[in-house]
């Protein structure tokens, strides 16, 4: 008998460790802009409980879904304490807004340091159009950190996180004609360690009174 309480207390002392190396934070962030409401954007941070930083916890990992709604990612950070997203509705001045953006935060033991390889192929859509292009690049990682800096007004102009892997279309206003521009990407996996950035760019032009972008 004492050896059976034994093992169960064994047991449960296992499964006591394994969720709590498996547990997960889950929140979720919804917004919304009524008619002839501007473009807003809204910051969150999601700090480790202290029951989890007093076990030596960290945050290991993160999960991203934005499937519900319009809502966009500007920008995120993980680090072993927190998690930090700055969200954002842009503004289509004759319909509401409104999205919901779902972050699942793991928390574990040892954090991964591991990071992807920097994305390759940049290019711009031949689908998309011209001021209201769609950028693309390839990996195998799902997550991406696209930069859209304006040479010629020497500012940056767009910033998204990607959760679709390979593509995110500009969603906000149009680019300008006689304008070049940079992007830049950066990509990672569920740990939150982004790769080094890819860089390519582009001019807006119009020839025979067509408008196009072109590489540079």
């Amino acid at each position: 008998m004492r050896k059976i309480s034994l093992l169960i207390a064994v047991l449960f002392m296992s499964l006591v460790a394994f969720a709590a190396q498996a547990q997960t934070i889950e929140q979720n962030f919804f917004h919304q802009l009524k008619i002839g409401e501007a473009a807003q954007s809204w910051e969150h941070r999601i700090d480790l409980p202290e029951t989890a930083a007093m076990q030596g916890k960290i945050f290991v990992a993160r999960n991203l879904d934005l499937r519900m709604g319009k809502l966009v990612i500007e920008r995120e950070m993980l680090t072993p304490t927190f998690y930090y997203v700055k969200v954002r509705l842009p503004k289509h001045p004759e319909v509401p807004m409104a999205g919901n953006l779902k972050v699942e935060l793991k928390i574990g033991d040892v954090p991964s340091v591991q990071k992807p390889e920097a994305p390759t192929a940049l290019a711009l859509s031949e689908v998309g159009a011209t001021l209201k292009p769609i950028f693309t690049w390839k990996t195998d990682s799902r997550y991406a950190a696209v930069t859209l800096f304006d040479l010629t007004e020497q500012k940056t102009v767009w910033e998204r996180v990607a959760t679709i892997n390979g593509h995110i279309g500009f969603d906000e206003g149009y680019l300008k004609k006689d304008h070049r521009y940079r992007w830049a990407v950066k990509v990672s996996g569920e740990n939150g360690k982004y790769s080094a950035e890819t860089v390519a760019g582009f001019k807006i032009v119009e020839q025979n009174g067509i408008v196009v972008a072109i590489p540079e």
